[in-house]
Formats: C-alpha cells, sequence, structure tokens
C-alpha cells in the first residue's frame, strides 16, 4: 500500500477502525498536530509583526516531518478537528509523507491553533488557543486508539509530553510505551515541559517521571531535566535521569550543544556555530536526528551530532515544518564542518 493516503473519506468515516497498512515503519510518532502561525518578522513587537505565515505544529508533528525529511518512514498519531484547518494539517503532513492513516478527524471539535513572536531581545513567546472541549481534538483519543499491528511494524516510538498532560490521552501514551517496549522496540520520549498546561506541579512530576522510567532515549532541554529531578545544575541532574531512565540521557545545552549519556559514558557534543534565526522547533529536530541515528545503528555520540547538525540547520532558517532539513542537506553541512560522522 503507499504511504500516500486519501483523504477523501467523509468527515463520519475517520472515527471508525482502520484496516492496518502493509507499512514497515522506521518510527511510529505520537502527540499534538495544530495549526501554527509564523511570523514573517522576527525580533519586533507583535503589532510590527505584519504577516503571520499558516502552517502546523505541534512537537509529535514537527518530529516526524523532520524523521521524513531525515528519509525515515513515519507513522503520526494524532487528532484533528473535522474543520477546514484538520484538512489542512492532514494535506501537509501527507505533502511531508507522513503516514497518516492513523491520524483521528473528530467531528464536532475545531483544530487547535498557536503562533509564536520574538521581541527584539530575542525572547519568545508563544500564544496558544486551545480550549478544553473545543478545540482540544487529540484529547478524545484514549487506548482503544491503540493499533498493535501498527505500532509492531515500527522500529521506534517517539512521544511528547502533550499526549500526557491529561486523560485518556495519557492512558493511550502508556499503552503505547508499554506496547512498545515488550515488543523491544525503542522509545524516545521528548518532556517538552509546559507546566503552565498541567493541573498541578505535582501531577507533572510523578506523570514525568514514570515515562522518563519507560523511556529508551529520553531529551530535555537544560531547564526541563533541573525541573524534572530539582537539582540546582546539570551533571546532578543526569545522574537522577540515568537512575530513572534504563537506556540514554540527553539534555540538550542550545547554543552550547548537548551532553549524552549512557551506562557505559557521559560526553559533551558541542554544537555547530550558526547565524540563529528562529529556534522554534530546534528541540524537534533534535530529537528527530538523535532517533534516527540511533535507530540506524549510529554510536550514542555520533547519533547526538548528528541530531547537532540537524537542528543547527533548523535554526539556521525561519518557521518550524518547513525549515527541518534533508539528510543530503545535513550530509552537505556536516562535510562544510569538516565533522565525519561513522555510518552516516
Amino acid at each position: 500500500m503507499s504511504r500516500r493516503h486519501s483523504l477523501s473519506r467523509k468527515d463520519n468515516d475517520f472515527n471508525r477502525p482502520l484496516p492496518t497498512p502493509n507499512l514497515m515503519l522506521d518510527a511510529v510518532v505520537m502527540g499534538s498536530a495544530f495549526v501554527e502561525l509564523v511570523p514573517t518578522r522576527m525580533r519586533v513587537d507583535v503589532s510590527k509583526v505584519g504577516l503571520f505565515r499558516l502552517s502546523i505544529g505541534g512537537s509529535a508533528t514537527n518530529i516526524s516531518v523532520a524523521l521524513s525529511r531525515l528519509g525515515a518512514k513515519v507513522g503520526l498519531v494524532t487528532a484533528v478537528g473535522g474543520d477546514d484547518m484538520g484538512s489542512y494539517v492532514l494535506n501537509a503532513l501527507r505533502s511531508n509523507q507522513v503516514d497518516i492513516s492513523r491520524v483521528k478527524k473528530v467531528r464536532g471539535s475545531r483544530t487547535g491553533l498557536s503562533f509564536y513572536t520574538v521581541d527584539a531581545r530575542g525572547r519568545k513567546t508563544y500564544h496558544f488557543y486551545r480550549f478544553p472541549g473545543f478545540s482540544t481534538p487529540e484529547a478524545t483519543l484514549s487506548p482503544r486508539d491503540l493499533d498493535c499491528n501498527y505500532l509492531s511494524g515500527a522500529r521506534g516510538l517517539a512521544l511528547g509530553e502533550a499526549f500526557v498532560r491529561r486523560r485518556p490521552s495519557r492512558d493511550l501514551a502508556l499503552a503505547a510505551t508499554k506496547a512498545a517496549k515488550s515488543r523491544g522496540i525503542p522509545v524516545l520520549y521528548d518532556p517538552n515541559f509546559r507546566l503552565s498546561l498541567w493541573n498541578s506541579r505535582d501531577e507533572a512530576a510523578e506523570v514525568t517521571e514514570r515515562f522518563v522510567s519507560l523511556a529508551s532515549i529520553v531529551t530535555p532541554n537544560q531547564k526541563e531535566a533541573l525541573l524534572i529531578t530539582g537539582r540546582k545544575n546539570v551533571a546532578s541532574a543526569i545522574e537522577d535521569l540515568m537512575q530513572l531512565c534504563n537506556g540514554i540521557v540527553v539534555v540538550k545545552l542550545a547554543e552550547r550543544g548537548c551532553t549524552i549519556a549512557t551506562r557505559q559514558e557521559i560526553t559533551h557534543i558541542p554544537a555547530f556555530k550558526v547565524r540563529a534565526i528562529d529556534d522554534t522547533g530546534a528541540g524537534d529536530a533534535f530529537a528527530a536526528g538523535l532517533l534516527i541515528g540511533i535507530l540506524n545503528g549510529l554510536k550514542a555520540r555520533d547519533a547526538a551530532t548528528l541530531a547537532n547538525a540537524v537542528a543547527a540547520l533548523k535554526v539556521s532558517t525561519l518557521g518550524t515544518v518547513e525549515a527541518m532539513p534533508t539528510l543530503r542537506e545535513v550530509k552537505r553541512f556536516l562535510r562544510s564542518k569538516k565533522t565525519v560522522v561513522p555510518g552516516l
């Protein structure tokens, strides 16, 4: 069956069980998908941006597109509203060769909206318009939406924090994670922590710790690592995270690169120097580069170097999904930096 799927079905067909496509995927990604407005001008007050460009967003959406651009066969598990914006998201995903056969279109729900701005001092502000019961279609997903046959056809599972904030989507995420582990499928968990969207700090800490303990690869940024562990420095936070995660911990350090920890070593991988234009989705680009590197048999430190390169190229371009680099671009970039990644 082709990886491209028709959008011609009637809306009410989207809630019916789908036959499992005959796909062998490199990764299944689970999380949110929504419409994102990208500013056409950066480092100005919102009143001076002028125009915003229509795009798609959500950490899982960003990761799935980034993986596809890097040559992976990837499927996204999410939900969109039964409106024109939901159709727009589906078409955008399909045009990026992301399998959408497990994207649920929810009748009566609107698709969520977000936009961001970057002021003159480089400070980014996100604005989310995702109202419970109105424009949060992913909140309708539950363990009933898990297709273990679909998951079994993948070599990896990537999961974002958006799916674990609330039930029943948290229960779906938990069921998928356990199903993947039972099948020997590595699970990447990206905390992408937004405390303001949780019911409480205690709930956020408890749930996050649980998913970290189930993951094979955990990719918090520095702030998230300190928040999750309650530590004051990255080294101590990594020690705690390694106690929780039975696998690989990578702490993203923005322009300073990343620190990657395995049972054998803890290594700092410096970032590539580039002119940063827009860092929106940089962490998602990093996660995609890291996951595809590990799935393709690269050593952990080499996968982290690849991830740094993917993120560097992303921040060099305005926008989010449209700025995710291809594998050819990444290889060309590495050559320009005189950097060899064995096995790439």
